[in-house]
């Protein structure tokens, strides 16, 4: 497992449902953003390629740590939807610890310029 302690601002794309998706080099991850653990900020990420290729690569994070419990991919980097999600405006930076249920829903999201 890989750990990057406060890692700072993210990118975040929302998805074509309206719903909350994490950019890590180049691959995106989905959350359901059910928050666990005592202090109520464990999130788990999988990879958006899990259903269609069943790609298997995981995060997990715990407010603004992260954690890399598997980076293995077996499909290319998610270049060309990030791209288009900048280019669609769609694409902000954001603190992980500043998430919540509610960011499930695009209404939600304050756009900002990266």
């Amino acid at each position: 497992t890989q750990h990057v302690r406060n890692c700072g601002p993210q990118r975040f794309l929302i998805s074509r449902k309206g719903g909350t998706l994490l950019t890590i080099n180049n691959f995106i991850y989905r959350s359901n953003l059910k928050f666990f653990g005592k202090s109520n900020n464990i999130l788990y990420w999988e990879c958006v390629q899990n259903r269609s290729v069943k790609c298997r690569s995981r995060l997990k994070t715990i407010g603004d740590d992260l954690y890399v419990t598997n980076d293995v991919h077996n499909h290319m980097g998610d270049n060309k939807r990030i791209e288009a999600a900048r280019a669609a405006g769609m694409l902000i930076h954001k603190k992980l610890s500043s998430l919540t249920p509610a960011d499930k829903l695009q209404s939600n999201w304050k756009l900002e310029p990266e």
